[in-house]
């Protein structure tokens, strides 16, 4: 029997975590035949090759296969797998998520019962928690969610990279993600699906093309360190210099990319005298900071890359499950 999904997961030195999502794959209720898991490395310096070679070895009845992406960045390893990908779908999700025990299944079901047939789908995220969280930090933070019931998007929106599927053949007429884009060993970065998503949007218009289901759903870890001020403020800073490349700023002329500059600058100000207006009516400063500081750090990363100004962001990689 054919694989028809390859279930595509990117690590990058969390060796201790790839091991709690693959437990969640290998743990699926869909036909074993029907699934493969492919495990791009994408360069870590931690003990992943040998973790990896030993989930291969205690899961023989699991498709598991194990490949080193030399180019770093997720949007090439994420590149690497639809390209070693054997099925017709490519499902993404992340080395520190973990699935339920459905998602597969329910994943094949939205294909193969979805008239018209998606060329994507997706569905829920919900944070999962192995420290006590901040009183002030709210779930709705990190839910990823369309709503309670299925449906095709509507133009512009999309899913994220953790809990994708997309056909092999989108993927490849594509030609997948974004490289300028996107986590990069310890550089933070952001965009890469989000780039693709606007591509095939632009392509097919208000065609049905992706497909929400609330059933296909994952749980992705929030630690410590992303329920941070400087975190936030830090993603939302390489959030707005990753526009600059997905939207193709770079390329405009100094006149367009200066017109770009002051409606950005506009925009930003703007964003300010609402912050102020809104601030008397938080009971915890750090949830004014998430909900109306963000917004205008990312309009200020916009302008400082568009500007030609790039300021490198680095992130704290997590290769502990504690």
């Amino acid at each position: 029997m054919p694989v028809v999904i390859s279930v595509v997961v990117c690590t990058y030195n969390r060796c201790d975590l790839l091991t709690q999502v693959m437990q969640t794959l290998t743990n699926q209720t869909l036909q074993k035949e029907l699934y493969e898991i492919v495990i791009i490395d994408n360069n870590s310096k931690d003990d992943t090759s040998s973790v990896s070679s030993q989930l291969i070895k205690y899961n023989p009845d699991t498709n598991i296969r194990y490949i080193h992406e030399t180019k770093q960045g997720l949007s090439h390893a994420r590149n690497r797998g639809w390209k070693e990908a054997r099925g017709k779908y490519v499902a993404y999700i992340d080395d520190d998520a973990r699935a339920e025990s459905g998602w597969l299944k329910n994943i094949l079901s939205a294909f193969i019962n979805t008239t018209p047939e998606p060329l994507v789908v997706g569905g829920l995220i919900y944070p999962f928690y192995l420290s006590k969280k901040p009183k002030w930090f709210k779930d709705e933070y990190e839910i990823r969610s369309w709503g309670d019931k299925p449906r095709f998007l509507m133009p512009k929106e999309s899913f994220s990279g953790s809990n994708m599927v997309f056909t092999k053949a989108i993927l490849e007429k594509f030609r997948g993600f974004n490289t300028h884009v996107g986590v990069n060993g310890t550089t933070l970065s952001t965009g890469e699906e989000t780039s693709l998503f606007l591509k095939l949007w632009d392509y097919y218009g208000n065609c049905n093309i992706f497909y929400y289901s609330p059933d296909i759903k994952v749980f992705h870890y929030t630690p410590l360190e992303k329920m941070n001020l400087m975190y936030a403020l830090k993603r939302s800073f390489a959030s707005g210099q990753s526009f600059v490349y997905i939207f193709e700023f770079k390329t405009f002329n100094r006149k367009k990319r200066l017109k770009l500059i002051c409606l950005e600058g506009i925009s930003s100000m703007n964003l300010i005298l609402n912050a102020i207006i809104k601030f008397p009516k938080y009971k915890h400063y750090q949830n004014w900071v998430f909900e109306c500081g963000t917004p205008i750090i990312e309009k200020i990363g916009t302008i400082l890359e568009c500007s030609g100004l790039h300021v490198s962001i680095k992130q704290h990689i997590l290769n502990k499950s504690k």
